[in-house]
């Protein structure tokens, strides 16, 4: 038997070192079977698992689950990710707090050993919480993978060989995009696009001799003193006439030309652009048209060099700010206007991004990209939703070259050495605080010469020297992350898992990275196999508070997940996560949609603990009926044959919020609600009957609900098992509940859902009324149609016992009498008496309030609707809501004035 109360942690504790200890997510190689395998998008090793790990991970987990029942060999491959620049933060921020020092202090050696140490702790804490979300994964140690373990560093280093080989990696000078704050150059896909308030300044550029000058406007004043030329439109008739001439940099006593590019975009401010090579990427194209110098005055660092003495040194914010006062002062600002800005941040720190002229590594990305374009516009690989095929297709083809290096420490070290003889000229050194020498940069342009090799060579090619340095830069850490469907199965590596596992089957991953990684991934699988690493590309939403904001710690809207599973139980967070995981959507999530879920739990465990009370001296197996016996078994079985294909067609085609739902209102509505309740009736009469109903549904039910509240349904199948005759272990090792085609049943499901609407219909006057439940009530029903009229009168002993009255009479030719109620379900009227039962003046003074308070807030309403302002400003849930607040009002407006004529 059920304890009385369901208790979560004891349950989820225990279960979780059960399914551990007896390896049941353990895979194998079994050639009988057909595999299905996803391999898991690697956490970074920063920290706890946040919401959004919770949704992804529990949307993997339902697809493993369901497959596993289904008959595949279900692989979920583990592991996680060494994180790069984000991890290193992370680290460098507490060595700050604890320790006031930094990595530098450390040197390079050092520093690394605190991160392998971050990596056994925290990698450790990870794996801890897969286990505890329930989430069916082998955590046996041999089986987690980590971007930077040796197995991984070999398929990196192979890549990078290959790529070499192929000369696709390259190494060349270009303009990137740096962060100041991490120190290290990204990829355009690394920088988010924010809008910010800022300013347009219009500056005067004074002409030589007796030219006037020309006006520019720039949003970055300080970049001045940088600018190699000012270019205007030719087409631009302003400026007719000037192109040729010179003009004086503010603040400075140097003169730049006025040249013409058809770049330059007529009417944006004033016109006329000013060109600084060195800090913007479309200036740095007209510089290289037009043969301009190209001038550096913001550093590394973000201060200025490179220009006049008072501003060297200064922070690029302090710097804008000087030298605007300086303009104004001296009479060159004309004016400046409010200017919204799409600025580009670090998507790890949120520094804003400077363009920086850098020597870094690259891939060449075209022809890599050539047969991923194909493979998604053949629908070879397929996205779900479709929607994203073209995004992904049109990136693809305007994809720039990928920089894979990073200036920082932690990550696949550049598999690249230099021997310090001939290499001497490009090397650049620097002395640790402990007094190490390291090589700080290196330089093509100036004579460095490659030799790529995993290990340290035993001798340089061209002098046979010995003594050899490996470049500084670490590999993007989404390098290694391209190649983890294939480095998790043992490539390059010929291995047995690599031949059956793979191409794995299907990639859940939030859109946000589908250019970061599965772009990636595919390029990698396809150049490297022959093969695309999976078929199936499944793009959860974003996971957001309740107003549609995105959760961040700073805004103090986000959702620990570990918190919410302590307080409401995993299943309950798991659940409210799939029923509001809408194919497409982002998520407006909050804690009250946890309540809902833990509720169903509650109602789907009390519900069983009911019926295995009432089981008197029946023992098992129940098998279930071959034949129903009443309308409400042919309806019941109907609706569980229908639920269980619904969840499980849905759940394939990555539904999971419409497979949640179906599966939700079949158990606590269909079986709980209605059928539990009939069944009540016939404990005496035909317990055996109805008990081999209700345990073999409700056992399928469970397993249909299993990969989705593996806990619960666990708990309460391991008593139920001993009643249907299933003989494994765990409900993992049974078989997903297929439908029954044979009992599906339309027409039974049609009478039943009249005599629903029926009991529905008149439930609602009870409630409208507060007549007590306890009181027997007097109804009688009108039904014009003879079907109807014969399916209410041979099942009017449903309607007395779930409407509870003395009395029932159906006919076509009912008559509403003095103090009734009505209430109508589709062409059948129901007469409720209600004289003696409730005080009508009573019942007429509040229906009359409920009128006038209606219609005041649906005038509300249709006034804010009617206000442009609003409906054009503010944010779209909150237009929504209006509408939906309204639509609730004109329905109680319509109930009241029904009930009030009702009286009349």
């Amino acid at each position: 038997m059920l304890p009385k109360a369901y208790e979560p942690k004891e349950v989820e504790e225990r279960l979780v070192k059960e399914w551990q200890a007896k390896k049941i997510f353990a895979s194998n190689i079994d050639k009988n079977k057909v595999p299905f395998v996803i391999v898991i998008p690697p956490p970074n090793i920063t920290g706890a698992l946040h919401i959004g790990h919770a949704l992804n991970c529990t949307l993997q987990d339902v697809l493993i689950r369901t497959e596993r029942m289904l008959g595949k060999e279900s692989f979920w491959v583990p592991g996680t990710d060494h994180g790069g620049i984000a991890t290193q933060n992370v680290l460098e921020k507490k060595l700050a707090k604890e320790q006031k020092i930094t990595r530098h202090d450390l040197g390079r050696e050092k520093f690394l050993e605190e991160m392998w140490k971050w990596y056994k702790e925290c990698g450790g804490a990870i794996l801890n919480q897969f286990e505890k979300m329930g989430w069916a994964i082998d955590l046996s140690l041999e089986n987690i993978r980590f971007t930077m373990d040796e197995k991984r560093a070999a398929s990196v280093y192979e890549c990078f060989k290959q790529w070499w080989d192929k000369k696709y990696i390259y190494r060349g000078k270009r303009m990137i995009n740096w962060c100041v704050r991490c120190n290290t150059a990204l990829s355009d896909i690394e920088v988010d696009h924010e809008q910010q308030k800022g300013k347009l300044y219009h500056l005067h550029y004074k002409g030589e001799e007796s030219f006037d000058g020309i006006i520019i406007a720039t949003t970055r004043p300080e970049t001045i003193f940088a600018d190699a030329a000012i270019a205007v439109n030719p087409k631009d008739e302003n400026y007719q006439g000037v192109v040729g001439k010179k003009v004086r940099i503010p603040l400075t006593d140097r003169y730049i030309p006025i040249i013409a590019d058809e770049d330059v975009e007529i009417g944006f401010g004033s016109g006329a652009l000013k060109i600084t090579p060195a800090h913007d990427p479309v200036d740095y194209v007209i510089g290289q048209r037009h043969n301009l110098p190209v001038i550096s005055v913001i550093s590394d660092k973000g201060k200025l060099i490179n220009c006049p003495e008072k501003y060297v040194g200064m922070d690029r914010e302090a710097a804008r700010k000087e030298v605007v006062k300086d303009l104004e002062e001296q009479g060159f600002l004309v004016k400046e206007e409010k200017h919204d800005n799409a600025v580009g941040t670090c998507y790890r720190c949120g520094s804003v991004i400077e363009p920086y002229l850098s020597e870094q590594w690259f891939v060449k990305m075209e022809e890599l990209c050539a047969p991923v374009i194909e493979a998604a516009e053949k629908e070879e690989l397929k996205f779900h939703p479709a929607s994203w095929k073209h995004s992904f297709v049109n990136w693809l083809k305007n994809i720039q070259d990928w920089c894979i290096s990073r200036q920082i420490w932690w990550g696949h070290r550049i598999p690249v050495w230099y021997c310090t003889t001939c290499s001497k000229n490009g090397l650049t050194y620097m002395e640790t605080k402990q007094g190490v020498k390291e090589v700080a940069k290196v330089s093509f342009e100036d004579g460095a010469k490659p030799v790529v090799s995993h290990t340290k060579p035993h001798s340089c090619p061209d002098c046979d020297g010995t003594d050899f340095v490996q470049d500084p830069d670490v590999l993007d850490t989404w390098f290694s992350s391209a190649l983890w469907p294939i480095s998790t199965l043992g490539w390059p590596e010929k291995t047995k898992e690599l031949e059956y596992f793979y191409p794995t089957s299907t990639m859940v991953t939030g859109y946000e990275i589908l250019y970061l990684w599965v772009a990636r991934m595919a390029i990698t699988g396809i150049d490297f196999t022959g093969k695309l690493p999976f078929k199936d590309v499944f793009l959860n939403g974003i996971i957001r508070d309740k107003t549609g904001k995105k959760m961040s710690k700073s805004l103090g809207n986000v959702i620990d997940p570990l918190d919410m599973t302590a307080k409401y139980g995993t299943d309950a967070v798991r659940f409210s996560l799939l029923m509001q995981a809408v194919l497409g959507k982002d998520i407006p999530y909050a804690e009250e949609s946890i309540v809902g879920a833990r509720n169903f739990c509650n109602k789907i465990y009390n519900a069983s603990r009911f019926i295995l009370m009432n089981m008197g001296d029946l023992k098992g197996p129940l098998k279930m009926p071959a034949e129903p016996k009443e309308l409400a078994d042919a309806w019941l079985i109907d609706r569980y044959n229908t639920a269980i294909k619904t969840a499980k067609d849905a759940t394939l085609k990555y539904n999971m919020a419409a497979a949640a739902n179906v599966l939700y209102h079949f158990l606590w509505g269909d079986f709980c609600d209605w059928y539990v309740e009939l069944a009540k009736a016939r404990f005496e009469s035909d317990r055996e009957y109805v008990m081999s109903i209700l345990v073999n549904v409700l056992y399928g039910t469970l397993k249909a609900l299993h990969p989705m509240m593996p806990f619960i349904t666990e708990e309460i199948s391991s008593v139920l098992k001993p009643y249907t005759g299933a003989d494994k272990e765990f409900l993992l090792q049974d078989s997903y509940p297929l439908c029954d085609e044979s009992a599906l049943n339309p027409g039974a499901v049609a009478k039943m859902d009249l005599i629903k609407g029926i009991i529905s219909a008149v439930r609602t006057v009870r409630s409208e009324f507060n007549v007590p439940p306890a009181q027997k009530l007097n109804v009688s029903l009108k039904a014009v149609d003879d079907e109807e009229l014969k399916t209410v009168s041979d099942y009017a002993d449903y309607i007395r016992l779930l409407c509870k009255t003395d009395n029932l009479t159906a006919s076509k030719e009912a008559v509403k009498k003095p103090m009734s109620a009505t209430a109508v379900y589709s062409a059948v009227t129901a007469f409720i008496e209600l004289e003696g039962i409730i005080d009508v003046e009573k019942e007429k003074a509040r229906l009359s309030k409920n009128i006038a308070a209606a219609r005041a807030n649906i005038a509300n309403r249709k006034a804010r609707l009617s206000d442009e302002r609003f409906v054009n400003n503010a944010p779209k849930e909150q237009v929504e809501k209006v509408k939906a607040e309204l639509a609730a009002e004109e329905i109680k407006l319509t109930s009241a004035e029904q009930a009030l004529a009702d009286f009349a």
